[in-house]
């Protein structure tokens, strides 16, 4: 769930230029917005005689992109990045400066440039070589016919060791679950396989080098695709079958315990995982959002309306793809059709039919949670904005206990986000500018329940 705002905030741009080779190269500036900084790259170079120009944004994941317009002239540099609604002037200096104006779509900001290429820092990234065994593998979903492709992480020491599988938020994720710079389930693996524990970690159907179809694929598919690695994990041999676990961020905190009612799971781990019903989340998730971006609660509970009324309209049929989209769009055009043009109310009807975000709205935890009876450990930060932690942990702790589980852990760590980073405001444009990957003491928690568990 992380990043269903994403590109909201903020879309950026590039540019280019010079006269002969002097302006050529690598430049580097910081924009401010809103209490937030961001760092731009920008590459000016040659073609044909013709300047160009790319933009990255390393906070953003926003790399190389091809500005449409670039020129110079009188030491005016003009880019403009159309797909963007980006447009930005500056006048370059030969001491190695271009002071400018960057605009989009009628916003303003001062935005300065420097030689240089500013690189993100992630102090807690793991690099090789690693004091463990990593290797390359592929495992099969039979039932849908696709292979899945990941990394395993074993103890050096030679024995018996326990594992753990772990599952992504949503949006098509890489075994590293890689956003906004940062990889932490490459963090989580690395602090884990060095306590002895091994981890599985694979890349979504349809990402990286898995087969299938991400967009096609609902909930209960990636279910199956992380039953399949549960199964692989059980034919190995260094891995103990009775002691395997999975570990669910966001979204992946629906599909563990889903998986953990019909499968023999040695234990859950639970970060920002939904626990109320999905039409509730996603209500409050919207709430939050443009709490954040500083409207009124009386103008929240208005925007929202719409919102709930649909939600409601999409519980109250089972109709999926073509058939709810056409029912979907019959219901905005019978109540809606005053306010918002036809255009965007279809685009609405296409985002919220998704596999994915129709799996979130219709999702009830209490159906599945009661079922769920081994130790489970959640943790959630105070500033989560996209699974509010306070709501969900509460929850998550009486749905797992209502089934008679009386192994249940819940830590709620003040000043930490969606990613369970500490953070100022728990917003998701702070997400990349943040150099901590994840909580070191969220990090320290998982890792002594987890050693605790295990040693009994």
């Amino acid at each position: 769930m992380k990043n269903i705002y994403l590109g909201l905030v903020f879309m950026f741009f590039s540019f280019l230029g010079s006269s002969q080779t002097e302006i050529e190269g690598d430049w580097t500036g910081e924009l401010s917005y809103g209490g937030s900084k961001l760092d731009l790259n920008f590459m000016i170079y040659q073609d044909q005689g013709q300047y160009k120009s790319t933009l990255s944004v390393p906070a953003q994941s926003l790399m190389d992109y091809q500005a449409t317009n670039t020129s110079l002239v009188d030491s005016l540099l003009t880019i403009e990045i159309k797909p963007l609604g980006i447009r930005y002037q500056g006048k370059w200096s030969k001491t190695d400066t271009i002071a400018g104006n960057f605009n989009q779509n009628g916003m303003s900001l001062k935005l300065n440039l420097i030689r240089g290429n500013t690189k993100l820092k992630r102090p807690q990234e793991p690099l090789p070589p690693y004091p463990y065994k990593v290797e390359q593998v592929t495992f099969q979903n039979k039932e849908a016919g696709i292979n899945l492709s990941g990394t395993l992480t074993l103890p050096n020491k030679k024995g018996s060791y326990p594992a753990v599988i772990l599952i992504s938020g949503s949006g098509p994720q890489d075994r590293n679950s890689y956003i906004m710079g940062h990889k932490p389930f490459l963090l989580l693996a690395h602090e884990l396989t060095q306590n002895g524990i091994a981890v599985l970690r694979f890349d979504e159907r349809g990402v990286g080098r898995s087969d299938g179809d991400f967009q096609k694929a609902t909930l209960e598919d990636f279910v199956q695709d992380t039953r399949s690695g549960l199964q692989y994990l059980q034919s190995r041999e260094e891995i103990n079958p009775k002691n395997i676990g999975l570990l669910g961020h966001s979204l992946g905190g629906i599909i563990a315990p889903r998986l953990a009612t019909t499968e023999d799971i040695a234990f859950l781990v639970l970060l920002a995982a939904p626990g109320v019903d999905g039409d509730q989340l996603m209500l409050k998730q919207r709430a939050d959002f443009l709490k954040l971006r500083g409207m009124t609660p009386v103008q929240i509970e208005k925007s929202n309306e719409m919102y709930s009324a649909t939600y409601d309209y999409i519980l109250s049929t089972d109709a999926v793809g073509e058939e709810l989209e056409a029912e979907l769009m019959q219901f905005y055009k019978d109540n809606y059709a005053d306010v918002m043009m036809e255009k965007e109310l279809m685009a609405l009807v296409e985002q919220l039919t998704t596999n994915e975000l129709l799996g979130l709205i219709r999702n009830k935890p209490s159906s599945y949670l009661s079922m769920v009876k081994c130790p489970v450990l959640a943790i959630g930060g105070s500033l989560d904005f996209q699974v509010s932690s306070t709501e969900n942990l509460e929850a998550l702790k009486l749905g797992l206990e209502s089934g008679g589980n009386t192994q249940v852990e819940v830590h709620e760590f003040k000043g930490l986000n969606h990613l369970l980073q500490d953070s100022d405001t728990g917003d998701i444009s702070e997400y990349g500018v943040i150099e901590q990957t994840m909580s070191p003491e969220v990090l320290e928690v998982i890792k002594e329940w987890l050693l605790s568990l295990i040693s009994k």
